[in-house]
Parts: C-alpha cells; sequence; structure tokens
C-alpha cells in the first residue's frame, strides 16, 4: 500500500525540530569544552599551588628523619582532597612518605628544581584506572634555616590527581545536558507544530474558497490583498488560472453554441424540404431537385463537422505534422491555377509573385491554409478587383501573403476574426458559405508549424493576410 505523505504542517514542524535539536547540541558541545576547559585550567592551578604549599611545609620541617616520623603536616596539606595522592622520595630514591596507591604506576618525567616556581607546563598527564589523571613532580627542601646556613636536604616531591569532583560533576553535567536535549527538542517540535499551524490558518482559508469554486462559479477570485507575500503569489497565480479557465470555459461555450446554430440551420432546412415534398406526390424532376439541394446542405453540413473534428484534433496534439521540402514558387502557382476558373467567374483577377523559395512545410496543411485564404480573398473581391498571392524570404524564415483589393475589414473585428465561429457581418448573409472556421483553421494550421499568422486591412482598400513560416532551429 503506498505510503501517505505527511502533511506540510507536520514535515515543517520536524524541520524545525531538527534545526532545534542542531542547534542545542552545538550550543551543549560549545558549553561543555569550555566549561571542561575552565574546569582542567583550575585543577591545573591548585595542583601546583598544592606542591607550593607541600614546599613550604617541608622547608619548615627540621629534617627528613622527623619528617618521616610524623608525616602529619604534610598530609594535612591534603585534607579535603581525597583525589590527591602525595608521594616524597628522598635524594637516594627510597620512598619516605605516600599517602596512597595508584592502580597505574605514574609515568617517569622530569623533577622541577627547588629554586625554580611551578608552572602550566610542569603539569603532566597520566592515566590512572578511570579517566584521566594529571601529575606534578618537583624537588622539595628540607630543614631549610637561611641564619643557620643551611640550605636544607633536598627530596622528590610526586603529587598526582585523578579526576577531580568538578571533572566529575562536569560528567553528571552532560547527563542533565542530553535530557535537556530531547525535553527541549521535544517542546520545540510542540510549538513549532503549534506555531506552523497557526500560520497555514490563511492558507487553510486559500483552500477553502478554492473549494467552493466550480463550473457555475469561475467568476470567483481569491481576495490576495491582505495575504503574505508568498500566498499573494500563489493567490495571484490562481486568480490567472481562473481568468484562463473562464475564458476558455465561455469560448467552449460560444463554440457550443455557434455549432448547434450553424447546425441547426442545415437541418432545418432538410427537415422542412423533406416534409414539403412528402405533403403531396411529386414528379420525378421535383424529387432529383429535392435531392440536389439536400446534397448541397448535407456538403455544408460535412464541411461544417470535417472542419470542426480537425481543430478538435489540433487542440489535443492529435495531429502529426509530415513536413517535406516545398518549392513554394511551384505550391502558388498550382493553387493559382486551381482558383483561375472562380476568379475569372468573379470578375476578379488572381496573380502571382514568388521568388524560388524552399521551406519544410506539410504540403496537405499548406494547400488547405492559402486555399481558404484564397477562397475568402475571391469571395469578399468585388469584379474588377485583384487577388494576388505572393511569398519571399525574410529574417525570420518565409512569409507568404495573400492579398485582395475590397471592402475590408473594420479595426473592430481584427482582433476576433481568427475566433471560431467569428463572422464581421453578425447578420451572417453569407452563412451558405461559411461556417465561421476558415480562418481559425488557418491559425491552428500555423501554430502546427510554429509558424503566425497576422492581417493588415485597410478599410476601403484592401486586406492582406501573412503567413509566416519560421526556419528551423539547426538551418
Amino acid at each position: 500500500m503506498k505510503r501517505r505523505p505527511l502533511s506540510l504542517t507536520l514535515r515543517v514542524a520536524l524541520l524545525l525540530s531538527a534545526v532545534a535539536v542542531a542547534t542545542f547540541l552545538a550550543v551543549g558541545a560549545y558549553l561543555y569544552h569550555t566549561l571542561q576547559r575552565q574546569m582542567a585550567y583550575r585543577d591545573d592551578v591548585e595542583l601546583i599551588a598544592k606542591v607550593g604549599q607541600i614546599r613550604r611545609v617541608l622547608a619548615e620541617l627540621p629534617s627528613v628523619s622527623a619528617m618521616v616520623r610524623n608525616a602529619r603536616p604534610l598530609t594535612d596539606t591534603l585534607y579535603g582532597h581525597n583525589d590527591f595522592m602525595l608521594k616524597v622520595n628522598g635524594a637516594d630514591g627510597k620512598q619516605l612518605v605516600q599517602t596512597s596507591v595508584t592502580s597505574r604506576p605514574l609515568p617517569t618525567v622530569a623533577s622541577v628544581p627547588a629554586q625554580r616556581a611551578l608552572t602550566m607546563d610542569d603539569v603532566h598527564d597520566w592515566q590512572p584506572a578511570m579517566g584521566r589523571g594529571r601529575m606534578v613532580r618537583a624537588t622539595g627542601l628540607v630543614g631549610v634555616n637561611p641564619t643557620a646556613g643551611d640550605a636544607g636536604e633536598p627530596v622528590q616531591i610526586t603529587l598526582a590527581r585523578e579526576r577531580s569532583d568538578r571533572l566529575q560533576l562536569l560528567r553528571a553535567y552532560v547527563a542533565d545536558l542530553l535530557v535537556a536535549l530531547c525535553g527541549g527538542a521535544l517542546l520545540a517540535t510542540a510549538l513549532g507544530y503549534a506555531v506552523v499551524r497557526y500560520s497555514m490558518r490563511q492558507f487553510r482559508s486559500v483552500i477553502a474558497k478554492a473549494g467552493d469554486i466550480n463550473a457555475s462559479r469561475l467568476n470567483t477570485r481569491l481576495s490576495v490583498e491582505d495575504a503574505p507575500a508568498e500566498l499573494r503569489q500563489m493567490g495571484e497565480a490562481f486568480n490567472a488560472m481562473l481568468d484562463r479557465l473562464e475564458d476558455g470555459v465561455q469560448r467552449l461555450s460560444g463554440f457550443a453554441a455557434d455549432l448547434a446554430h450553424d447546425m441547426r440551420t442545415p437541418v432545418n432546412t432538410l427537415m422542412v424540404e423533406t416534409q414539403v415534398a412528402l405533403s403531396r406526390p411529386r414528379t420525378p424532376e421535383e424529387y432529383q431537385a429535392l435531392l440536389a439541394s439536400n446534397s448541397e446542405e448535407y456538403e455544408r453540413l460535412a464541411r461544417m463537422i470535417e472542419n470542426t473534428l480537425f481543430l478538435a484534433r489540433v487542440d489535443n496534439a492529435q495531429l502529426a505534422l509530415r513536413r517535406e521540402s516545398l518549392d513554394l514558387q511551384v505550391e502558388l502557382q498550382r493553387i493559382h491555377e486551381y482558383f483561375e476558373i472562380l476568379a475569372d467567374d468573379g470578375g476578379v483577377r488572381l496573380t502571382v509573385e514568388a521568388e524560388p523559395l524552399r521551406a519544410e512545410i506539410d504540403p496537405v496543411l499548406l494547400q488547405r491554409a492559402v486555399n481558404n485564404l484564397v477562397s475568402n480573398a475571391i469571395r469578399y473581391t468585388p469584379a474588377g478587383g485583384e487577388v494576388h498571392l505572393s511569398a519571399r524570404a525574410v529574417e525570420e524564415g518565409v512569409q507568404l501573403a495573400v492579398s485582395n483589393t475590397g471592402p475590408g475589414i473594420a479595426p473592430e473585428h481584427l482582433p476576433h476574426i481568427f475566433d471560431r465561429y467569428y463572422r464581421a457581418d453578425q447578420a451572417r448573409s453569407d452563412q451558405a458559405h461559411s461556417a465561421g472556421l476558415g480562418l481559425s483553421i488557418v491559425r491552428a494550421i500555423m501554430n502546427l508549424h510554429g509558424g503566425k499568422i497576422s492581417v493588415d486591412s485597410q478599410p476601403g482598400a484592401s486586406t492582406t493576410f501573412f503567413l509566416l513560416f519560421k526556419k528551423a532551429q539547426n538551418s
């Protein structure tokens, strides 16, 4: 079973928790090492101070033998410090005093001369059975009497210390720190979840409002004025998407209405003519005339359905291009020969002016696009006028042009003439010849080729449609 992803609120809360844990760990580690370094420094200072104190006690003792008989003055210096271990050896290496025995031997280090004061560099590491230890080895003088000129008898002092109480306390501090870390992480997770959930209230409001939008309420828009910047961008994008959807639905609705209207007319004509014909017996000639009239309506319906299916296939990218290298001069001349008789019947002069150009174009679609433009041009050109076909190379590729003299197109119609079922003549006086799909098909064909169609019209003078086939990127 597919695992359901976590909610955005929980994800953000967990990320905040992870950030908090990482921060706690970094700060805790820094504090631990700082405190450990400070405590170790104080331990070393205390170790040096104790050796100095032992030196002074030794100097006040009358003799080494007196020290051996009564070591109490020495051991009193370590009172309250059970973690200290003191050894005093004579000049011959014989052990004179020892407060306790270590489980591990002390390392051999040089003894600090009696005349030199101890420094931090004289403190050495050693490894006891548990933890880490520090030690100092120095020379002390017993029975010093400057008045009598007695410099004293040298003895070797070894003072070692295992982990101090402070460091043991620091070890316990680590456990407390881990507990605090876990508690802080849990608290950060809970607070992060609450804060994120509170911050998401506007996001949930947007979702709720978006959920109320349906096909009958596409004019609803999200209020983005008071939203945070991130939600404002999303809301503006969502509103823009609704604009496009509403425009598309309106176009689809208009398309369906126009299609129903255009199909209803020939169907009604067929029904009426058939009913009239069946109202009484007819002669064979009358039936033949009826069938001929019906055949024209059937052809018109067939063209309408074919054009609608073509546009639907283009919209759904189900139409594959079959590009071929075409000689545009030859293609335009072929179209000229096809429409020459129709132009002559209308008293229109049809001319061609094309450079010997080649382009990668689907020949069937090219013929269909240019045929639509030429047939429209001949239809709207008055007798004595001219329809001119041309082809020339431009910077972006190859441009075909179909121009005609005539009434032209009013400026208010130009932005809509490529819309489906749009007719500049709102009275639909020419429905018998056009369903308003010709220019839409031309634009769809140009879109398939990655090209562009444009129009330039001077009312009462001329109209020119331009087809731009762009160069291939690798050419």
